[in-house]
């Protein structure tokens, strides 16, 4: 697991440290970490590789929020978990979807609960679909989905998150695809449609808008259902 610790507390930032690295060790976890004190140098830093950021909120240069909202957007899927000794920020941590909240007097305590829960969320997005194309089979991680669309031939075109240019063209219909999807983060948002519901930047106006800007049409018919279903899940990450 690779992670970075950004305190300006040297001292806990080390004791912290530690108590990952023992809770890795008794997992089996490799761990690569890198520990800053200061919120400027890990913005210049270029973090691509970083799959958990333990972030102190009160610093006196750049808070830990504002850190957050930055490493956000460069790095949508980095895990973000707060170590601070101030509840009052937490409902503020909600607009970065930071994961978990570790108060510093408790951290012993529950650094353990918190490396189960990234490894439950580490293992979820490292699930993967097997889809049928014409001449083989592949697995497609699910994090690497965008949508799917539907199409009148019992063909399903695939559109990739980390692939803008020509689609997979898969076997089966989107309805195959929506039973697989179940309780995985996907919405059925109108006949053609089945979409990741991890890329869905605006839902509003029987319009969905992704993170990559492209409009994808909502069924009118079902658009109060969609809304109500896409609250739920928003919800549940909260």
């Amino acid at each position: 697991m690779k992670i970075i610790i950004l305190d300006d507390d040297a001292v806990f930032a080390g004791e912290l440290y530690d108590q990952i690295s023992t809770g890795c060790a008794r997992r089996d976890w490799p761990l690569s970490c890198r520990i800053f004190s200061s919120p400027q140098v890990v913005l210049n830093e270029d973090l691509s590789d970083v799959q958990v950021a333990f972030l102190d909120i009160d610093m006196p240069e750049i808070n830990g929020i504002e850190v957050a909202c930055q490493l956000r957007q460069r790095y949508p899927d980095i895990i973000l978990v707060f170590v601070t000794a101030y509840i009052q920020y937490a409902p503020t941590g909600y607009k970065v979807n930071a994961f978990r909240y570790i108060m510093k007097n408790q951290y012993v305590k529950e650094i353990d609960a918190c490396l189960d829960a990234i490894q439950d969320k580490l293992f979820e997005d490292t699930e993967t679909l097997l889809v049928e194309l014409k001449d083989s089979t592949t697995e497609i991680a699910l994090k690497d989905i965008l949508y799917f669309e539907g199409t009148s031939y019992r063909r399903v075109l695939l559109h990739r998150v980390s692939s803008p240019g020509p689609h997979l063209e898969c076997l089966g219909k989107l309805g195959d695809y929506e039973k697989k999807l179940q309780d995985k983060g996907f919405i059925r948002l109108h006949k053609s449609f089945l979409v990741n519901m991890c890329y869905i930047s605006r839902l509003a106006n029987y319009q969905v808008k992704l993170r990559n800007g492209e409009v994808l049409k909502v069924s009118e018919s079902s658009y109060r259902d969609i809304c109500s279903q896409y609250l739920m899940w928003k919800g549940s990450r909260l």
